[in-house]
């Protein structure tokens, strides 16, 4: 039997030799890039992953975009990296699209009946969120310490399938914590070396199976299938939009980190988990020093200030240290001025308003109506 007889689906469990088979890839390892096969084959493992602090799987709260499932990557102790030997995994995956490669998700699920060889259960196809593909995130090593380890965040490419057994368990209890300052989105990615090049929009490669394919334990119970739109679902203005706002985002918020880490500021973010929630919610801006959090938005419409406003509200109910116990200040970062109501609208609810200026200065204050005071240049 040849590989191109063999299907699998979403929802076969199958061992790792028929997945080299149909997909490539190495026999070990759990990020497995195959230039045949143009497929990148990540592997989970719920016992490993939960012995080292974290876990794969669907998000159980669908964003906008439908559902998504986190992938940790590769290294099992100290930090993650992109860099060199170590990086080599997690660099296929962040340059799946680029290297037109599929990412193929499988999770183990047992053993094969009398032997040691383990099976496996293919979820599908994904591709890289295109605003937010990863996210940096801190977790307790089972050595004990604090290491930052990459997320990726996977969406659906097509049929795949998504059981309960697969989603995240919700958080047992709500815990933040003050961990380093990190921006990720793909449109900061396009000039970064782990990717050289832009994050290309993901392609449907789904496989029609023949009359002569024999498909292994096609038994696909739970599959989601997602809408052929998905990929197309924004328009192209739309979408350059969002890309453009999101860009203006991530530099907008390094901006500021640079401009407070110039007055002596210790910068950073808070993780924040919330009891019986899977997500992992994170701030933008925390400022250690003056105890203020920060929402940073790429454009300056009303609806953009309104979400910032929320998120703020949201957020600063977890905000604490033990040198700031209370509440922390809160502050909205814009990219220009909003309109004149949105800072009466603010300030109903204690929170202040700061923008930066068409000469680059930052200027904070009330309604400029009634005027307005200008940072000193980062």
């Amino acid at each position: 039997m040849t590989k191109k007889e063999i299907v699998i689906a979403p929802g076969d469990v199958v061992t790792r030799a028929q997945i080299r088979e149909v997909f490539g890839g190495s026999a070990q390892g759990g990020i497995c890039p195959s230039v045949e096969m143009q497929s990148v084959n990540l592997f989970s493992d719920p016992s490993v992953g939960e012995k080292l602090g974290y876990y794969d799987g669907w998000l159980a709260e669908d964003d906008d975009l439908g559902p998504v499932f986190e992938y940790t990557g590769a290294g099992m102790s100290g930090n993650q990296t992109f860099e060199g030997v170590a990086g080599a995994g997690n660099r296929a995956i962040l340059k799946h699209a680029e290297q037109g490669r599929a990412l193929r998700t499988f999770t183990q699920v047992g053993k094969v009946p009398g032997s040691g060889t383990k099976t496996h259960k293919y979820l599908g196809e994904f591709s890289l969120d295109r605003l937010q593909p990863y996210a940096w995130r801190q977790i307790h090593g089972a050595d004990g310490r604090d290491r930052n380890v990459v997320v990726f965040r996977l969406r659906p490419d097509g049929e795949v399938q998504r059981s309960e057994k697969d989603i995240i368990p919700p958080a047992e209890e709500t815990t933040a914590e003050l961990v380093p300052f990190t921006v990720v989105t793909a449109a900061m990615l396009q000039s970064a070396p782990a990717t050289g090049g832009a994050l290309s929009q993901p392609k449907q490669r789904r496989k029609k199976p023949s009359s002569r394919s024999k498909p292994v334990n096609a038994a696909t119970s739970g599959t989601f299938v997602v809408p052929e739109s998905f990929n197309t679902r924004m328009s192209l203005r739309s979408a350059t939009a969002s890309f453009i706002a999101v860009r203006r985002e991530a530099e907008l918020t390094q901006a500021y980190k640079d401009y407070l880490e110039s007055l002596g500021h210790t910068v950073g973010a808070f993780q924040i988990k919330v009891r019986g929630l899977s997500s992992t919610l994170r701030t933008d801006l925390y400022d250690a020093t003056d105890h203020i959090l920060y929402e940073v938005k790429g454009a300056s419409a009303r609806e953009d200030v309104r979400m910032a406003l929320g998120q703020l509200l949201d957020y600063s109910r977890y905000v604490s240290t033990e040198a700031h116990p209370g509440s922390p200040k809160r502050i909205i970062l814009l990219p220009s001025a909003p309109d004149t109501d949105m800072y009466d609208l603010c300030e109903r609810y204690e929170v202040g308003l700061i923008h930066r200026s068409e000469s680059g200065k930052f200027t904070v204050g009330s309604n400029p109506l009634e005027g307005s005071k200008v940072c000193p240049a980062p």
